[in-house]
């Protein structure tokens, strides 16, 4: 855990002047994740030194300086300071890391150049987000809300040995806060522009004193949508959330605690999120009239201002329950179990033509079922930690998906004219089941040398199979109107099945030697995996063919130091990851009939590397720094795929979200106003070089260098008792392409979706 104190809870904070006043203090001094001050009982003092950070990210706890991998771990106060709401908000103070949402109310998650921009279920994570050890398989649930949160860990690299499982990238944890034994009473109230609303809320405490101990915490928002549909007129991609999270500790003993944790979260929002048309799109208003007078949508200018006929629906609806249990076996030998159950139902209405006709829109309804288990021995003397189990996991996904072609044409006519559906519908089940053993060991060869030894090994099923239905009346639309399926309304398709299945063993080698009490210097070695499958979209035997799985090996050398008698924390590291077996979705048209084609496959072979800085200052009291510096080389060293019917080698394209360079700064005061209230300041700026949203390297949906800045000021009571905030984020109001859609090869038109613009905010804070 972070070690702060609830006087602590609110100090830090992380202003930043503008990136372009204050860039070349970030390139000097740049910075890992947010440490704290200790505060002392009466709030009117702070402590001038920084305080150590304390992670899990080896499944034990110890200091963040003497893990020797990079990390980075951002507290509640420096979640606060970010005014992250949800996970994506703080994706700027990682080095390396893009976190932002996808078309398919999707995480789309990179570390260091690696990740997964595809929303569907069989397209697995390059990215693990977990939430208190457990492994979140969907995309749409791990969109986190940062309510009840005790920290995040961002661990980048391959984490193949402890986390294995689709960790190929590196792993997010999310911490949430241990029910108390102290009473304790959370509340936040907020309104901002956009009709936006939120409350959270969190009150525990001991039940049975000493024995057990519980807490409940409840986070609400909603907001009109950023855009508005011209079509409609109604607005588009609003936000309705209900999140909720309980738990309750119990200690039996002294060798035995136990936790149980429920979660769960309601996410309807009046419309889905819309793409923007980017270029021309052409269909037919009439499509069995005349097909000589198509009708042309022109390019919108306004990214808020969107023009599409299917958007009425993105549901989510997830829960979790997770019993952790853990016994003291000794002094040296403890024993912990992890058992976790989640499941999903996420329903989806997507406008992927961007125009008011139905000439691709797209219906996913799908329910997912995930249990897992892990079992872990750990092993802790003077000399030597290790940590040893067992994990099992089983997935069960249902997605019953389909699409209106019923506008589209191919050579200036309606594609029904030619027999080929106006609309189809799929139903496609998945089923995973994994398992795997680890182990992993450090050893203290010398007072200052420390070796580490890592070793997984992963077997992965998968089985999966889909059965179609193809409509060929115009008047039949799955989007407005589903049909029963398979009930005689279409033509059935040839139903296809696949099994396989996958292993592999990840090894990991690294060596830490403790130049001074303040100074770690390390270099490392690791394997990650991330296993085959098949292609959710197919609809042949051939696309049905199961792709290769992913592997990387990453090799690493980093340093972390102590510095100015506390007051400074410098971590860097360099890096470089040997990435084989890329597995990309691309778009195109089907050689043989012209129509619209995906295909997932193991397309490319790439070689990244970079190095990254963070640093944590506190050069006087009631002064707060922050900064990332994050360089990124990433390029594919193959890359072969199907361009119009032939293969063609297109590796001179730059990596999905990879930024060349990528920096962040904050900047924070606090202050006494006389002697019982206390004001901030906070202001943070964060640069990203050119990026590509998608896999084409469009240059038209890329989003070209860009600085968000966000600010606010605070005032709050001296205990920290009450508190009112008033914050804005990306104040410059910029508008910046997140993800994007190239169907330029059929039918023909590119897309994108945009980052939010400018938001504000008041809220009110309560804390007992």
């Amino acid at each position: 855990m972070i070690k702060t104190t609830a006087a602590a809870h609110r100090h830090a904070r992380y202003p930043a002047r503008l990136l372009s006043v204050l860039l070349p203090a970030t390139l000097a001094l740049t910075a890992p994740a947010a440490v704290q001050a200790q505060a002392s009982d009466t709030r009117a003092q702070r402590a001038v030194t920084l305080e150590e950070i304390v992670v899990t990210a080896r499944r034990r706890e110890e200091s963040l300086q003497d893990v020797p991998m990079s990390v980075s771990a951002l507290d509640s106060n420096r979640l606060f300071a970010l005014q992250a709401d949800d996970l994506t908000q703080m994706q700027f103070a990682v080095p390396n890391l893009y976190f932002d949402r996808g078309d398919g109310a999707n995480a789309v998650v990179f570390l260091r150049g690696i990740g997964q921009n595809d929303s569907l279920a069989f397209a697995d994570p390059g990215v693990g987000v977990y939430v208190d050890d457990v492994f979140v398989a969907r995309s749409q649930t791990a969109l986190l809300e940062l309510f009840d949160v005790d920290r995040v860990e961002v661990l980048r690299g391959p984490q193949g040995t402890l986390y294995g499982r689709n960790t190929i990238g590196g792993a997010i944890k999310f911490v949430s806060t241990p029910p108390p034994d102290e009473p304790e009473i959370y509340g936040e109230a907020g309104a901002g522009n956009y009709n936006f609303t939120t409350i959270n809320g969190r009150i525990g405490g001991p039940l049975v004193a000493n024995t057990l101990n519980g807490k409940i915490a409840v986070h609400y928002a909603q907001r009109d949508g950023y855009a508005t549909n011209q079509a409609s007129g109604a607005n588009d991609g609003d936000m309705d959330t209900l999140a909720w999270r309980a738990a309750l500790a119990w200690f039996p003993n002294d060798q035995l605690d136990m936790l149980f944790t429920i979660d769960g979260k309601r996410d309807r929002p009046d419309t889905s999120r819309s793409p923007l048309r980017e270029t021309t799109v052409t269909g037919f208003a009439d499509p069995i009239g005349d097909p000589t007078t198509p009708t042309v949508f022109q390019p919108r200018t306004d990214p808020y201002v969107v023009d599409v006929n299917a958007n009425g629906l993105s549901d989510l609806s997830s829960d979790g329950f997770t019993l952790k249990a853990s016994w003291a076996l000794s002094d040296d030998w403890s024993l912990e179990s992890i058992s976790a159950w989640r499941e999903m139902d996420f329903d989806l209405i997507l406008d992927t033509d961007g125009s008011p006709l139905p000439i691709l829109d797209i219906l996913v309804r799908e329910q997912q079922k995930q249990f897992s288990q892990e079992l872990r021995a750990s092993y802790n003397s003077e000399r030597m930690n290790l940590t040893g189990g067992l994990y099992y996991f089983n997935d069960d996904d249902s997605t019953f998906s389909g699409f209106d072609d019923g506008s589209a044409g191919i050579f200036g006519f309606p594609v029904v004219a030619f027999g080929f559906p106006s609309s189809a519908l799929a139903q496609t089940d998945q089923k995973t089941e994994s398992i795997a053993v680890f182990a992993d060991l450090s050893y203290a060869l010398t007072e200052k040398l420390d070796l580490g030894l890592g070793l997984r090994y992963t077997y992965e099923e998968k089985e999966s199979g889909r059965v179609f239905e193809n409509f060929f009346d115009i008047n039949v639309s799955v989007i407005n109107n589903t049909p029963p399926f398979l009930q005689g309304a279409g033509l059935p398709g040839t139903p296809i099945v696949g099994k396989a299945d996958f292993d592999d063993v990840t090894p990991k080698l690294s060596f830490a030697y403790h130049a001074s009490d303040d100074t770690l210097l390390y270099a490392s070695v690791a394997r990650g995996f991330k296993s085959g499958g098949f292609d959710g979209r197919g609809s042949t035997e051939f696309q049905f063919q199961p792709f290769d799985p992913e592997t990387v090996w990453g090799y690493e050398a980093g340093f972390k130091s102590m510095l100015a008698d506390g007051r400074m924390v410098v971590n860097g590291a360099v890096f470089y990851n040997d990435y084989s077996d890329l597995q990309v979705t691309s778009f195109g048209a089907d050689p043989g009939t012209g129509v619209f084609q995906s295909l997932f496959t193991n397309a490319a072979e790439a070689s990244i590397k970079g190095f990254e800085f963070e640093l944590a200052a506190r050069p006087v009291d009631g002064l707060d720094l922050n900064a990332t510096l994050a360089w990124l080389d990433a390029s594919y060293d193959e890359f072969n795929i199907l361009v119009g019917g032939v293969v063609t080698d297109v590796s001179s394209r730059s990596m999905v979200n990879s930024p060349e360079w990528s920096a962040s700064l904050g900047v924070s005061y606090d202050y006494a106003i006389g002697s019982r209230m206390r004001g901030s300041v906070h202001a943070d700026a964060a640069y990203r070089d050119k990026t590509y949203t998608e896999i084409t390297a469009s240059e038209l949906l890329a989003a070209d260098a860009y600085v968000l800045v966000n600010a606010f000021v605070a005032l709050r009571t001296d205990d920290d008792r009450w508190e009112v905030r008033a914050g804005v984020r990306n104040l410059t109001d910029r508008e910046v392409p997140v993800q994007g859609f190239n169907l330029s090869e059929f039918p023909g038109y590119q897309l994108s979706f945009y980052r939010a613009p400018r938001t504000y905010d008041i809220r009110a804070f309560y804390r007992y």
